[in-house]
């Protein structure tokens, strides 16, 4: 009971750890990540149109994205990128455009390769510190964002030209950052990336790597990787290659999505048989570091000489479809979907069908009751499909909650699942009118719904795209962004009253996530909470799930040091005095204010004693501390006060419930 019930809060006491985490999940046999290829066309480079729209029409066998590689040095490179991005886009798949400045040397280095022309008007210093090399490429990298690509990497194996290049690494790493803002000017969709070379990478100190990686932060929308695993187990085989191979991507990744591009070549010892054995190993590999993008690199085999050719591809260079082709369309069921580009979210919603909520006994449900545990009502339930975060709108008529719907082996759909595929809802209080506003997506999240404060518009937490809080008009089912700067980093749990907006932003490298606050109009953005890493405990660090009180002038949240140390606290937003209401021995979190703002409710978890396991109320110092008499038999969770209700016992609440018996 105790090891599922950790497992259970945790996960559900905040979205934050979930961000990039939960985008990806594998199924037995499959890959649920977003998939793609490098893409080559057959007989290349004596390819003609129709190889050009055929490699098209493959890749969308393959997944919902194409990567296509350009080098600086290619004079025809913006001719090559505006057509191929166009036969993409008609394909349905969205364009990753890698502009490539450098020449790698195996995994010993690599060096700039621009332009003939460039090379002759940099007067012999052919460097990135030069400025008419550097503003020549920058040229050229904002010609690629006018294209507006779903994405766009600005170099491949860059750590490798930190292996041969110090201050060359040094002064691209530069240029970089000042580019990522002049192509969000242009394309502010576009998610804008470096690829770091992996096997370079695992000879390396972890500190070593994690300075090249974090050279390029806070300007990095995606962590992306080339992998090229057989020269590191050629001779043993793909099947030697550990499942955790991939894992220590996630600590330079630090919470950015993970994207990785692979390959097998179908030569050497073992061949083809190889080649699919990799393939069919991918979902084990790629569990342990849960990516949202896969690429294979290449579609085709490349003939480079009469007597060579690079055979990572999945098809001959000839169009013979190898063993391989079959092998990665069967680990993946991505495909081409208008309503599901990742990189570009939908501006509207789609109305869903509208029904009417069960509110018979079931497993999970949602109910509200009185303060003194009388009056207990479900608002909806289900029985197999959990259902959290639920809010009262500002006029006490209608509720907002989370659904979701990753299914286990069970047949449930719960948070031990992930958050990807979550949807919003929205239902009047009387279970009619329950519907979907933000419907789910395979692989997004949609989660934390909160109400604005006139009720006509909800925030909540968006993986469609960049990762961020987005605002949904309930009348037009727009969508844009919250007023939230969008340079802070990755938002969560946000929280909006009256005049004032707060929310965590997810930390850099090993740090610990902090508290923000933002004016409604999106002025005056500043952080408010300072936590430090002082904990080596596996888990999570920092400040989560803000609340503002009424008046503005104080918020609580929750505070974690590492494994389950979940604890309340109270921040006084005009002294800045910060004061834990928890007692170190037990784990408390979720606070939600009373209208008044003289309670708050809260989840507590008691090991001792887990008939003390519920929900409870306290004052804002931290006294009369009672625990909510609720019926047995549930866990409960994320309470939250009926808005106007005030604290008195007869004040209403609402909460999650499963049933658990023993509780």
């Amino acid at each position: 009971m105790r090891k599922a019930l950790l497992s259970l809060l945790v996960l559900a006491t905040c979205f934050a750890c979930n961000t990039a985490d939960t985008l990806v999940y594998t199924q037995a046999g499959k890959i649920a990540a977003r998939t793609g290829v490098v893409v080559v066309p057959r007989n290349f480079p004596k390819f003609t149109a129709d190889d050009l729209t055929d490699m098209f029409r493959l890749d969308a066998q393959l997944g919902s994205f194409a990567v296509m590689r350009l080098n600086w040095n290619d004079p025809n490179r913006w001719d090559s990128a505006r057509t191929l991005v166009a036969l993409s886009d008609r394909q349905g798949l969205d364009s990753v455009l890698e502009f490539i400045p450098f020449k790698a040397n195996e995994l010993k280095g690599a060096a700039l390769d621009p332009p003939k022309d460039v090379i002759a008007g940099a007067g012999g210093r052919v460097s990135l510190t030069n400025p008419v090399v550097a503003d020549a490429f920058g040229k050229g990298v904002l010609e690629f964002a006018q294209l507006k690509p779903a994405f766009l990497g600005l170099g491949a194996d860059v750590n490798l030209l930190a292996l041969s290049d110090r201050a060359e690494f040094d002064a691209f790493a530069a240029l970089y950052r000042t580019l990522y803002p002049r192509i969000k000017q242009i394309s502010p969709a576009t998610r804008v990336f470096v690829a770091f070379q992996w096997e370079a990478m695992t000879s390396q100190a972890a500190d070593a790597n994690r300075q090249v990686v974090d050279a390029f932060r806070p300007r990095l929308d995606l962590a992306a990787f080339v992998s090229e695993p057989r020269r590191s187990f050629a001779k043993p085989g793909p099947s030697a290659i550990p499942p955790d191979y991939y894992a220590p991507m996630s600590r330079f990744a630090a919470g950015l999505p993970i994207f990785i591009e692979t390959q097998w070549p179908s030569d050497g010892s073992g061949g083809e048989a190889n080649q699919v054995t990799f393939i069919r190993g991918l979902p084990r590999l790629m569990a342990s570091v849960r990516p949202a993008m896969v690429a294979w690199s290449l579609l085709h085999d490349v003939r480079v000489l009469a007597i060579f050719a690079i055979r990572s591809g999945l098809i001959t260079s000839d169009g013979t479809q190898k063993p391989a082709f079959a092998a990665f369309r069967d680990i993946t069921d991505d495909r081409p979907s208008r309503s599901e580009r990742a990189a570009e979210p939908s501006t509207t919603a789609s109305r869903g069908e509208v029904s009417v909520a069960s509110r018979a006994p079931d497993h999970f449900g949602i109910y509200m009751a009185r303060l003194d545990g009388t009056d207990v009502r479900p608002l909806i339930t289900s029985p197999d499909r959990e259902m959290t975060h639920p809010r009262i709108s500002p006029d006490g008529k209608r509720i907002t909650f989370v659904r979701y719907n990753s299914r286990g082996k069970d047949g449930r759909a719960t948070e031990d699942g992930g958050y990807e595929n979550t949807e919003v809802m929205v239902m009047n209080l009387d279970g009619t009118g329950l519907e979907s506003v933000v419907p789910p997506k395979r692989g997004v999240i949609s989660s934390n719904g909160c109400w604005s404060p006139d009720g006509r518009s909800l925030i909540y937490i968006s993986t469609d795209g960049t990762p961020a809080i987005r605002q949904i008009d309930l009348a037009t089912r727009r969508i844009t962004q919250a007023p939230i700067p969008s340079n802070l980093g990755i938002p969560a749990d946000p929280h909006w009253e009256r005049t004032k907006l707060v929310f965590p932003i997810k930390a850099q490298g090993n740090g610990a996530d902090a508290l923000w606050i933002v004016n409604a109009d999106g002025t005056g953005a500043h952080q408010i909470t300072h936590p430090t890493r002082s904990g080596r405990t596996p888990g999570l660090y920092g400040d989560f799930d803000p609340q503002l009180s009424p008046d503005e002038s104080k918020v609580a949240f929750m505070r974690i040091n590492g494994g389950t140390s979940w604890r309340q606290w109270v921040l006084d937003l005009v002294s800045g005095q910060e004061r834990q209401l928890s007692p170190d021995d037990q784990i408390e979190g979720l606070a939600q204010w009373s209208s008044d703002g003289r309670l708050l409710v809260f989840r507590h978890i008691d090991f001792k004693n887990m008939t003390q396991t519920g929900i409870w109320r306290m004052r804002p110092d931290g006294g009369d501390r009672r625990m909510v008499p609720l019926p047995r038999g549930y866990l409960y969770n994320h309470p939250g006060f009926f808005p106007g209700d005030g604290s008195s016992d007869n004040a209403r609440i609402v909460y999650s419930a499963i049933q658990t018996p023993g509780m």
